[in-house]
């Protein structure tokens, strides 16, 4: 039997709940370690020894406003020789946009045209650097869609940038690709495998596709390179899981976003695929492997 910590800020969430019930259904004891609530002394040994009982692997599912302070409570662990599902590297690559970006582009991924700025009077420049309106803008640091825009005009762009640069927040603005008809496709990966996908489409009068946002779940096909691009995005990132969203466009698939803690529960129920299960046999063989 295992001792698998859930690193969660909410433990009633649906995919909490299901890997707690994948687990004890192999056996292990899962169980909820509450984000907010953990101290990070220097001194490592200390800190595991104060837990109730020290895990033997760590399912990290941390909010994006805790960011910074799950990736040095995740390097804890990895300091402990304690495997973790979300590498610290992996996990903070992944939660910063642009960084993210730039680091697949790098690894030769397709990703739509993007800028990085914080000067409004620069705003021209950006948006011709995506060629024009109509454009997306994001926060570099958000998730479900909860700080995405489409941007139809000089008028509200300058509206919406401007508070960003007033409260000094970082910001991207991407190119809009059409084409994708207000869709995308959620691979969700587990050790270079996509193990389920679903296309996503946006809710009439909207243009995000997140389930949050109103998106609604379908079964669909993946094509090769879906696939090949999906695992690649997750290896580069040193993601073992994740959720890889792709855009289909004319010129074929767009990477669009790597998550570092995707939700199961439309993808489940799109699929029937117990995604959960696969995840705690993924940590099984971790820890095997590791002793």
């Amino acid at each position: 039997m295992l001792n698998i910590a859930i690193l969660t800020a909410d433990p009633a969430n649906y995919s909490n709940k299901r890997m707690i019930s994948a687990g004890k259904g192999l056996g292990h004891n899962v169980y909820t370690l509450l984000t907010h609530e953990q101290v990070i002394p220097s001194h490592d040994h200390i800190y595991l020894s104060e837990l109730e009982r020290t895990p033997d692997a760590v399912i990290p599912r941390i909010g994006v406003s805790l960011s910074d302070f799950g990736q040095k409570l995740i390097n804890i662990f990895e300091n402990a020789n304690i495997p973790t599902t979300v590498s610290s590297y992996g996990f903070i690559n992944s939660r910063d946009k642009f960084l993210a970006g730039q680091l697949l582009s790098r690894c030769g991924l397709a990703i739509p045209k993007t800028t990085l700025f914080t000067n409004i009077d620069k705003l021209n420049d950006a948006i011709e650097s995506i060629g024009g309106y109509p454009f997306i803008f994001k926060a570099v640091k958000g998730t479900q869609g909860d700080t995405v825009f489409l941007i139809n005009d000089i008028n509200t762009a300058k509206k919406i940038i401007s508070e960003y640069i007033n409260e000094r927040r970082p910001f991207l603005i991407q190119e809009f690709i059409s084409d994708s008809e207000g869709s995308d496709i959620r691979c969700f990966v587990i050790e270079k495998e996509v193990v389920a996908a679903m296309k996503r489409t946006a809710k009439f009068g909207d243009f995000r596709s997140n389930i949050h946002a109103g998106g609604l779940g379908s079964m669909t096909e993946i094509t090769h390179e879906e696939r090949k691009m999906a695992i690649d995005a997750a290896n580069f990132l040193n993601l073992p899981i994740a959720g890889v969203d792709i855009l289909r466009s004319n010129n074929g698939p767009k990477l669009l976003e790597v998550n570092s803690s995707s939700g199961l529960e439309e993808i489940e129920r799109v699929t029937s695929i117990n995604i959960a299960y696969k995840i705690i046999k993924l940590v099984e063989k971790m820890v095997y492997k590791n002793e």
